[in-house]
């Protein structure tokens, strides 16, 4: 008689009902008699007062399952504890990869052969003929089992449930695993499975009332269908996509649940092409990898990401991996071990409803998952799903679906997007835009940080044109995706737009996921209570604007509309994966391996480049709710009486749990990221402003450095150097005082010039300057509260650490003390020496004036031996002066609220480059350096503010003349973007 072995955590409610049970309901499916533990799961399932039938599977039911087998190694050192240079230096051979980190060769063919001795050779085998893969890669072993020998297999009986909303397999108790398989060899489980519990425990039973009229702010033009329709190609110029349509990208794996009509697929595809004014593809560019050639509908989702794809990405292979069964699992397995075809960037807009409990062999078989896609050195984009703060749990709470929150994955949330004309047809935004129009500064700063570029009384107000691929898009407003339309009809008291359907962006905190090391150090452990914030990014996705993409009516009916509007998280997704393609390109271009599993990276980026990211404010995903026999309002989606309750989270400042980083400055991204990828990959060397591994933070080399105050209501400050204190007070920072994010998006060409007179003469707080000596611990007090390096392991490394008080929301402060650097240091492509620097100003100041750069010696900016302020200094530092392309050494501002771009020559790896600014109207000349310039009160005054990756403002006015506002010239040096190609110049 065979034996078992207990898998713990193996019951159905492990597998799929995490955080949707009480603590009796799990006693009783998982050691109650079998009669009960069959009327709790039948309740599980029920629809309205109805519950679900279950019983012993008929002969005839066959399961998928898959045993994983433990890997030879651990990554997760390798993964979480390196950085993107070292992990990326680890997965050069993929070979090698999985030789150490897949499973080991006896081991797993032991477990396969122990595994045909319980179920027969056949029930692998109909595994394998139905697409599934087994790999001592992959680590997994695939077979199709029936009841019997999935009793034999796991000890327990196969039920099945039959109910309205599900019709599958179940069974009571802990799993058992046949004692001719060891035990200690497997390191997870998986069924091809996706059940949704329909009728879980109800965690918040309080109920709130539903007003009629837009749950949230900025999606209701489609009240009347008065949306926008832009083509993908739009959305992606309009998000600074920095490619142009010429350039090669690489291929892009789509996870699709099926690809049906394959051949009437290919043509529907590129006739929409053509509409859209896109080049044909061949057939060798567009492939389906996996997956049968049905007869059936083809995917209106399918078609939303092949032509978003098509359109940001157009000239990208796509690679189609359809569904083999229940879940997205084979999918992803095939993606990431395809050696043929080999894709490092993928899509899924599939969401997987498989809740399990974290310490599970469920839950340990998805993470194993994800961690495959890493070693593959794939960049994972899933989409974050469509159903808000819901997150298709019906339980009165904010929830997020766990199997798309795979720290090893790129979560993409979704947002609304109203131009002038559209904004205008969107009762939400009345006063906004009224505002707006009349350029009222608050409103203006805050649509700035959203993404404007131009103001909004100068941009068209017409209806949209046609889409087509020359239809420009133009952000007014960019606000949270969330349901559009009434909420209440006022006559009848019911939704006109159900709960229950797919229309707004998913969002929160994965309580089942614990907080990865990026967010950790991004400052987020407080507001997520240590758990996974979800998502991590976002793009358009639905509202005000839709993308117009190939009707999946028209694959086989021709007689239908060619395009349609739609979008939803299944848009953004494939967004964000083309522009990861882009930048792979640009990566290849200048020498650096592709991106693989970046998340880490851009996290970075958003610390040290906000304006990489567009800051998405105004918005929320609150749509939780409840189902009940006879509830306030019927959802029409769910076919039952909900309640709804009100939970879900607000977009704010920074990162936030509806739209994460928030949505892509294409361009100023790629610059970002391609700073950090060569820093990281040749300037391991370079001294980080601060030591921040001891108790106290210390100076990693004796350095000049600026102390900038930023404060919402002023600051008292004590800086603790060593042996030495300076204290000193602020004053308020100007209501719209510059921000880091504001000054490196002026750095942008088409970035308007009245913007930027707008924003004049706003005050910053005090800024101070002080020399510390190597190893001298620093330390900042605000309002007597010590002040904590939360983003500074971001941070050290370029330029600057910000010591923050918890008085802000999100990861915002009111109050702040950036400790920086006043010089750059060239991390140039592969560290290379004669270099060309690109250098961006923006003046907003009215006077005349001219910049110099020179190389210094040190982090002191002595030059030749001479200190800054001593005699000699000037000359010295004339004689270091770099050259412009037109052989200059003095640059000349660009005029009021005006750019300018211009390059300097012979840039050699690690020059340490400092600059000193001339007023040509007043004949004054101004220092990065506090003690070459004038004194105030017995101090010497800085004019120099840094305003993240080596980007300053210049303050270019001394004494009472001084508006203190340091934007009278911003000046970007960028040491790689002229490299190659040269696509980011």
């Amino acid at each position: 008689m065979a034996t078992y072995s207990q898998l713990t955590k193996s019951t159905f409610l492990d597998a799929f009902g995490t955080n949707q049970y009480t603590e009796s309901q799990y006693k009783d499916v998982a050691t109650g008699d079998a009669s009960k533990a069959q009327d709790t799961l039948a309740g599980f399932f029920k629809s309205g007062s109805t519950d679900a039938t279950i019983g012993e599977a008929s002969s005839g039911a066959a399961l998928t399952i898959a045993l994983i087998v433990k890997r030879k190694h651990d990554p997760t050192d390798l993964l979480t504890n390196h950085s993107w240079a070292e992990r990326q230096a680890a997965l050069a051979d993929q070979n090698a990869v999985f030789d150490k980190y897949g499973a080991d060769q006896a081991t797993y063919e032991k477990v396969r052969a122990d595994l045909v001795s319980v179920v027969g050779q056949s029930a692998l085998d109909n595994a394998t003929g139905s697409g599934f893969v087994s790999s001592v890669e992959n680590r997994t072993i695939w077979a199709t089992v029936d009841p019997t020998t999935f009793q034999d297999l796991f000890g327990n009986e196969l039920l099945w449930v039959d109910g309205s909303t599900y019709d599958g397999v179940a069974w009571t108790g802990d799993l058992g695993l046949n004692s001719k398989i060891s035990k200690d060899d497997i390191g997870g489980l998986w069924f091809e499975v996706d059940a949704l519990l329909s009728n879980p425990e109800v965690k918040d039973s309080t109920g709130v009332t539903l007003d009629p009229g837009p749950l949230s702010i900025g999606n209701d033009a489609a009240n009347n269908g008065d949306y926008e329709k832009a083509t993908p190609a739009a959305i992606a110029s309009n998000y600074g996509f920095p490619l142009s349509s010429t350039v090669e990208t690489p291929a892009i794996a789509i996870i699709a649940d099926d690809v049906n009509q394959q051949q009437a697929l290919f043509a529907a595809y590129n006739a929409y092409r053509q509409e859209v004014g896109l080049p044909t593809v061949t057939a060798d560019e567009f492939v389906v990898v996996t997956g049968p050639d049905g007869t059936g509908q083809v995917d209106p989702e399918l078609g939303l990401d092949i032509s978003t794809v098509a359109g940001a990405a157009p000239n990208s292979t796509q690679l189609l991996y359809a569904l083999l069964s229940g879940t997205p699992f084979a999918a992803y397995q095939a993606a990431f071990f395809d050696q043929i075809n080999d894709p490092h960037v993928l899509s899924s807009s599939i969401v997987g409803f498989t809740q399990s409990t974290a310490g599970s062999p469920f839950y340990q078989a998805w993470h194993d998952l994800f961690v495959d896609g890493a070693l593959a050195n794939v960049s994972v984009h899933n989409a974050a799903g469509d159903q808000g703060a819901t997150g298709y749990i019906y339980n009165g709470i904010a929830n997020v679906n766990q199997w798309q929150a795979s720290p090893f994955a790129i979560g993409v949330g979704g947002t609304s997007i109203a131009g002038r004309y559209v904004a205008g047809l969107d009762d939400s935004l009345t006063t906004h835009l009224d505002a707006a129009l009349m350029s009222v500064p608050a409103t203006l700063f805050s649509l700035v940080a959203a993404g404007l570029k131009s103001l909004p009384n100068t941009m068209p107000d017409v209806a949209p044109a046609p889409p087509d691929a020359a239809t420009p898009l133009a952000t007014l407003f960019e606000t949270v995706w969330q349901m559009d339309e009434a909420f209440v009809d006022p006559n009848t008291d019911q939704l006109t737009v159900a709960f229950g359907s797919n229309n707004a962006g998913s969002g929160g905190i994965a309580s089942g996921v614990l907080i990865p090391g990026y967010q950790m150090d991004f400052g987020l452990s407080d507001m997520t209570g240590g758990k996974r914030g979800y998502p991590d990014v976002a793009a358009l996705a639905d509202g005000d604007t839709k993308y117009a993409v190939l009707n999946a009516g028209y694959v086989g009916d021709t007689s239908q509309s060619l395009l349609t509007a739609t979008g939803g998280t299944s848009a953004s997704t494939p967004l964000w994966a083309a522009l990861t393609a882009q930048i792979d390109a640009i990566f290849t271009d200048q020498n650096l391996p592709l991106l693989g599993y970046y998340n880490d990276l851009l996290y970075a980026a958003a610390a040290i480049a906000p304006a990489s990211f567009n800051d998405i404010t105004m918005g929320n995903n609150k749509n939780s709710f409840y189902t009940t026999a006879d509830g306030p309002v019927h959802d029409s989606d769910v076919g039952l009486d909900i309640v709804p309750t009100g939970n879900g989270y607000e977009a704010q400042a920074g990162y936030d749990l509806t739209t994460g980083l928030g949505t892509p400055n294409g361009t100023i991204l790629a610059r970002t990221l391609t700073a950090i990828a060569h820093s990281q990959m040749s300037h391991t060397d370079k001294p980080p402003v601060l030591d921040l591994g001891a108790s106290d933070p210390t100076s990693a080399v004796a350095q000049s450095l600026l102390f900038q105050t930023v404060s919402k209501h002023g600051a008292s400050v004590v800086v603790s150097m060593g042996t030495q204190t300076d204290s000193y007070t602020s004053a308020a920072s100007g209501a719209q005082a510059w921000t880091s994010q504001l000054a490196q998006q002026s750095l942008q060409e088409d970035f308007d010039a009245a913007l930027v007179r707008l924003f004049d003469s706003q005050t910053q707080g005090t800024i101070v300057q002080h020399a510390l000596a190597e190893g001298e611990t620093l330390t900042v007090e605000i309002h007597a509260a010590q002040g904590k390096t939360v983003q500074g392991t971001l941070t050290t490394d370029f330029g600057f650490v910000d010591y923050m008080v918890p008085t802000g929301t999100g990861t915002v402060p009111h109050e702040m003390v950036r400790v920086a650097r006043p010089i750059a240091v060239a991390e140039t492509v592969d560290a290379l020496d004669d270099q060309t620097a690109i250098v961006r100003l923006r003046q907003d100041g009215t006077d005349s004036i001219a910049l110099t750069f020179y190389r210094v010696d040190d982090l002191l900016g002595s030059v030749g031996g001479l200190l800054p302020g001593t005699a000699g200094y000037e000359a010295a530092a004339a004689a270091r002066a770099y050259h412009t392309d037109g052989n200059e050494t003095s640059i000349l501002g660009p005029g009021y609220g005006k750019y300018h771009e211009t390059k300097l020559k012979d840039v050699d790896s690690g020059d340490l480059i400092a600059m000193t600014l001339v007023n040509l109207t007043t004949s004054q000349t101004y220092w990065g350096f506090s003690q070459a310039n004038e004194t105030s009160g017995g101090q010497p005054v800085a004019h120099l503010w840094n305003y993240g990756l080596n980007t300053w403002g210049w303050e270019d006015r001394q004494g009472s003349s001084s508006d203190h506002d340091f934007n009278d010239l911003i000046v970007g040096i960028d040491f790689t973007s002229a490299y190659g190609s040269a696509w980011l110049s």
